[in-house]
């Protein structure tokens, strides 16, 4: 599992969502935690959240990850 994503719990959660829309299994590291005592978790509680993904999805995820924090998500609604 490598790690693809830091960020603060609400975050995080949209970009797992954007994951597993695309079928990549993520793991969230300190889920619970970040929102309990995220001081606890990293220094000064900043970007508690970790997002890990297998190897073999690694390069797709991380083409994810950077159109969403570019702004060019295009996120698919249902009608």
């Amino acid at each position: 599992m490598i790690v693809v994503f830091n960020g603060p719990y609400f975050e995080a959660m949209n970009v797992r969502n954007l994951l597993e829309e695309k079928e990549i299994t993520v793991f969230i590291q300190n889920e619970y935690m970040s929102s309990i005592e995220p001081w606890v978790v990293t220094s000064g509680g900043l970007n508690p959240v970790k997002l890990q993904v297998d190897e073999s999805d690694f390069e797709q995820a991380e083409s994810i990850i950077k159109n969403y924090l570019d702004g060019n998500t295009i996120l698919e609604t249902e009608i």
